[in-house]
C-alpha cells in the first residue's frame, strides 16, 4: 500500500515539475508568436484577441494533457494548475505593483480559464471512460 502511494506521489511531483516547465516555456512561445504576427495584426484589437485565444488554447491543451485520466482533476489537480500558471501569476502580481491592474487581470483570464477548462474536459473524459468500463 505504501509503495503504491509513494509511486503516485513521485508521479505527481513529476507532473508538477512538467507544469512548471510548461509555464516557463509559455513566455518564450508567446514572444515568438507576438513577433511573428505583429506586422499583420495591430496590437490594439485583433492582435490582442489573437493572443488571448492562443494563450487560452495553450493552457487548455497543457492542463488537459497533465490531467488526463484523473476523474477528480478539478479538485485534485489544483497544484498542477498553479504550477502551470506560475509565470503568468508572477507577471500579473508585478504588473499590479506597477499600476496595471486591469492589464494584468486581462492577461490572467485566458491562462486561468484555459487551465480550468482543460482540467474540466480531462475530468469529464476520465469519468466517461470509467463509466463505460
Amino acid at each position: 500500500m505504501k509503495r503504491g502511494r509513494m509511486a503516485r506521489n513521485e508521479m505527481r511531483i513529476g507532473k508538477i515539475l512538467g507544469a512548471a516547465f510548461l509555464s516557463i516555456l509559455f513566455p518564450v512561445l508567446y514572444a515568438l508568436v507576438l513577433t511573428a504576427f505583429s506586422p499583420r495584426f495591430s496590437l490594439r484589437a485583433s492582435g490582442a484577441v489573437v493572443m488571448f485565444v492562443l494563450a487560452a488554447a495553450y493552457f487548455f491543451f497543457c492542463q488537459w494533457r497533465l490531467s488526463r485520466g484523473n476523474a477528480k482533476a478539478l479538485r485534485e489537480d489544483w497544484p498542477l494548475m498553479l504550477a502551470l500558471n506560475g509565470i503568468p501569476l508572477v507577471v500579473a502580481i508585478l504588473a499590479v505593483f506597477e499600476g496595471g491592474f486591469l492589464r494584468s487581470l486581462l492577461a490572467l483570464i485566458p491562462c486561468l480559464g484555459g487551465a480550468f477548462a482543460g482540467a474540466a474536459v480531462a475530468s469529464r473524459g476520465a469519468r466517461k471512460r470509467q463509466a463505460s468500463e
